[in-house]
């Protein structure tokens, strides 16, 4: 008798202190002034895959992260330096203008890409802590994370401002370096696709800009983003625990 196995796609959530953040209307999350959060990513394929973070609408790196098959990632610092993520929110004059200005803040894109035997670019790759993994030339690995350096046929998105209006005031909120982090990460090389295969996208806003009406606030599930019932304590489409 055969069997098949189902395989789902890389996931990516944010963390704080290791616990999953709560998530409203499928991508926005709640932060005060001076947290620090992780990145968590699971690979459940049967292939390497490349996870790339853009932060403020800017990749973090060059570079990404190689996660092996079946493994599960908490990354708290930026791939370049040994600062953590930090959200970090400050006030501006509300007008066009300023508006504008502060529509990337908070944003996070998670981008996955295949891995690729042959590839016509460099990558850098890196392991983490006692992880292992193995280098191809061009790119840093940190800890069975990788890096690539090339921008090929990667989406581009918008979303709404990180913004709370406060009288004459616009809070807003964006993701910086914060002390130091005892992470550690080592090199190695893979080669991957310059084609994103799946991607998440997250906003971080002040926590005074949460919406106190609960019936305003839609529910999503945290594995797929399946929008679910207030009853529902499965979600319908993966079965993860809502």
């Amino acid at each position: 008798m055969n069997y098949t196995t189902k395989v789902g796609n890389p996931t990516a959530h944010i963390t704080k202190n290791k616990s999953r953040l709560k998530i409203y209307n499928g991508h926005i999350i709640f932060l005060e002034n001076g947290d620090n959060f992780e990145f968590e990513f699971h690979n459940p394929t049967t292939k390497p895959v490349l996870a790339r973070i853009k932060i403020n609408g800017d990749y973090i790196s060059e570079s990404g992260l190689v996660i092996n098959p079946g493994q599960r990632v908490f990354l708290e610092r930026f791939l370049d330096t040994n600062k953590k993520f930090e959200f970090s929110t400050y006030e501006v004059e509300d007008n066009d203008e300023n508006r504008s200005a502060i529509n990337f803040n908070g944003d996070i894109r998670i981008e996955f890409y295949n891995e690729q035997p042959i590839s016509t670019y460099s990558n850098v790759s890196g392991v983490l802590n006692s992880w292992t993994g193995v280098n191809t030339t061009g790119s840093p690995y940190y800890g069975n994370m990788t890096f690539t350096t090339s921008n090929t046929g990667v989406s581009t998105f918008t979303t709404t401002s990180n913004v709370s209006y406060l009288s004459n005031q616009i809070e807003t909120g964006r993701i910086e370096k914060g002390g130091t982090s005892n992470q550690s990460l080592s090199n190695s090389y893979s080669n991957f696709s310059h084609l994103v295969t799946k991607y998440y996208d997250f906003k971080i806003l002040p926590i005074g800009n949460k919406n106190k009406t609960s019936e305003e606030i839609r529910r999503y599930c945290t594995e797929c983003g399946t929008k679910v019932k207030k009853n529902f304590k499965f979600c319908p489409s993966c079965g993860n625990k809502i």
